[in-house]
């Protein structure tokens, strides 16, 4: 990518609020583009209208240097978002390829369902060079005003206030519904054809459908968008997504996964055995637990785990590999969150809990926070009722089935 771009494209967003918003043309379709939301690596994230209809999207544009394999990593991004329909998992839009004669079906949600059709009335992908001979891949998402997770985070911190337990519970619930949809993934169902030499033409349906677990490897706050309606959490951002079950054989390919680990992988939320490959090992879809106990961290105190190492001076790396950090001592929330997230955050990853058994712990959690709820909806009705009745009770007591027992006695 030139420096002229980069420079270009880091000024769209900084004189945003100063200047007229500059405007982009795509297959006789104008965008306005409002704002610079992200920047990362080869890639910006814009907030931009179509003029036309006044849609607004969020729009990735990945420049592509030319002679690289980066347009093929980045239509592989768009083919993982499509492989995955899951309604805790951003759906592409449209994907638009500039510089190169090809026909593209697109990805549209309306109302959670997924529709393919050519985007607006004739969009396919627009055929010119970028001006500084490399090529560039326009990736169109939906828009979320609330913006993600750390935007959620940050104003928290700002505003010295925090998530109430149970709804940080139940946003993360939904960011592990996404991740186990990456680690079951299965794929598609083939008929095999029969080895029969009467019935060469059979074929027969298969069997079983072949699990191929996929790793998200980035997952942070930065990743996780928010639903206009505060609600729902969405998994994006699948630069970084392989499949999960890689194994490291010798020095060279632990060399290798090392380094795309350093460049896919931001370091406060990475696992253990990414930053130090060893070799004659596996890498699993476990990686992304590891990412999951340091968002729920973050989303509970306002930064990753390990960040405060470096704030002391010290190495993120070593606080990882060592497992150096520490809850407030002031503590907001229940003991059962404080040990979800160290039941997470175990070094050794064969030991690490997979995605089943995290969701059933963050379940434990939020049916006994209903069941207390309730206890204590009931002690505020009977504690209303009785003295209008002139009735004394004792404190009711519940046994293992969470019934009520109520013992009642007359005032003289």
């Amino acid at each position: 990518m030139s420096f002229v771009s980069t420079i270009r494209d880091t000024l769209y967003g900084v004189t945003s609020c100063c200047f007229p918003n500059p405007t982009l043309c795509i297959n006789q379709h104008t965008f306005k583009v409002i704002e610079l939301l992200g920047e990362g690596g080869f890639s910006f994230v814009y907030l931009v209208k179509e003029v036309r209809t006044g849609q607004h999207f969020a729009l990735k544009k990945i420049r592509c240097p030319s002679e690289s394999g980066a347009v093929k990593d980045a239509m592989r991004e768009v083919e993982m978002y499509k492989l995955f329909q899951h309604e805790n998992i951003i759906k592409v839009i449209v994907v638009i390829h500039v510089g190169d004669r090809k026909s593209i079906w697109e990805h549209k949600a309306f109302d959670g369902q997924v529709h393919i059709r050519r985007y607006f009335i004739k969009w396919d992908t627009c055929v010119v060079q970028d001006k500084d001979s490399g090529k560039v891949v326009y990736i169109f998402l939906p828009y979320y005003k609330r913006g993600n997770l750390q935007d959620a985070i940050n104003e928290k911190l700002v505003n010295q206030s925090h998530f109430e337990e149970k709804y940080m519970l139940k946003l993360f619930r939904q960011i592990c519904d996404a991740v186990r949809a990456l680690h079951t993934y299965q794929l598609p169902s083939v008929p095999i054809r029969s080895n029969n030499a009467e019935n060469n033409n059979d074929e027969q349906p298969q069997d079983s459908r072949t699990v191929v677990p996929f790793a998200h490897r980035d997952i942070k706050p930065g990743n996780v968008l928010i639903s206009d309606d505060g609600e729902t959490a969405i998994l994006m951002d699948f630069g970084s997504l392989v499949r999960a079950r890689i194994k490291v054989q010798n020095r060279a390919q632990a060399l290798s996964h090392q380094d795309l680990a350093a460049t896919n992988s931001t370091m406060p939320y990475r696992a253990p055995e990414l930053f130090d490959v060893p070799t004659n090992t596996e890498l699993t879809e476990k990686v992304d637990i590891w990412s999951l106990g340091c968002t729920l961290y973050a989303m509970a105190y306002g930064k990753s785990p390990f960040e405060t190492s470096t704030e002391q001076g010290g190495s993120i790396k070593l606080a990882v590999l060592n497992k150096q950090f520490r809850f407030p001592t002031h503590e907001l929330y229940s003991a059962q969150l404080r040990d979800l997230i160290s039941f997470m955050l175990v070094v050794d990853s064969k030991e690490r809990p997979d995605i089943h058994q995290v969701i059933a712990e963050v379940d434990k959690i939020l049916e006994a926070s209903e069941s207390t709820e309730e206890v204590t909806s009931l002690h505020a009705i009977i504690g209303d009722l009785c003295p209008e009745l002139g009735i004394n009770y004792a404190m009711p007591l519940l046994n293992s089935q969470f019934k009520l027992d109520v013992s009642w006695s007359l005032r003289i």
